[in-house]
């Protein structure tokens, strides 16, 4: 990934923070303490809209997957742009000689940067393992509900029949 992309990813994260845009705003579910984390990197690294412009990399993509018939697809979007995160976290903390974003930055803000860069991977990849797990969780129990189901139960039969118009439509529109 070069590093314009990572910049942008990176001023992205920064101009949600620091933007007060209608995405930053509906996002209560962002715990303060990594609301604050995310602001502090904010001025180091120029993340706010002003600098970067206006053009967002990822709000666009998502909002694209916006049905609720489309929820497993928007999660995969969603679980696809974590991967993204994480792997400019990785590239911008592993770099040896110091990656060209914090190359300006004086060695205290750099230190500080990169400390918050580390958190904010570890927030994304505990994320990661949360949404996995829900939804793996969730369809394993889904899956197994249907693989038992007694088909030879004339009550599962007539519900099922009753059922088909809805669940034929729902397929339909997939």
């Amino acid at each position: 990934m070069s590093a314009c992309v990572s910049v942008c990813v990176l001023v992205l994260l920064g101009a949600l923070v620091a933007s007060g845009s209608p995405v930053h705003s509906q996002c209560h579910f962002v715990p303060n303490g990594l609301e604050e984390k995310i602001k502090s990197i904010t001025e180091p690294l120029e993340l706010k809209e002003t600098a970067i412009g206006g053009h967002q990399l990822f709000i666009p993509l998502i909002d694209s997957i916006n049905c609720s018939c489309q929820s497993r697809e928007r999660a995969l979007v969603l679980n696809a742009t974590l991967d993204v995160y994480l792997r400019i976290f990785s590239r911008l903390l592993q770099e040896t000689r110091g990656p060209e974003l914090l190359e300006p930055l004086a060695d205290a803000a750099r230190t500080a940067v990169v400390k918050t860069l580390a958190h904010l991977q570890h927030k994304v990849e505990e994320l990661k393992r949360h949404l996995n797990l829900d939804r793996q969780d969730t369809l394993r129990r889904t899956l197994s509900t249907l693989d038992r189901m007694n088909v030879d139960d004339v009550k599962v039969q007539k519900k099922a029949l009753a059922e088909f118009r809805w669940i034929f439509q729902t397929a339909s529109v997939i």
